[in-house]
């Protein structure tokens, strides 16, 4: 998955960005967060982790 589009994904679900350390971004809303890095793909595992958290803010 494209770094853009999950970007979009998790700003929809309500979302907001930090700075990390280096190249690293953590997306958080409440109690629910996910660190992903700011590279032009996004490896399979962190894309289910996002997804995962996503489903688990909707939750709450």
């Amino acid at each position: 998955m494209r770094y853009t589009a999950l970007t979009a994904l998790l700003r929809d679900a309500g979302f907001g960005a930090r700075q990390g350390k280096g190249d690293h971004e953590v997306w958080s809303k409440g109690r629910h967060h996910v660190s992903i890095t700011r590279t032009r793909d996004i490896s399979p595992g962190l894309v289910r982790k996002a997804l995962k958290t996503i489903e688990a803010s909707k939750e709450d």
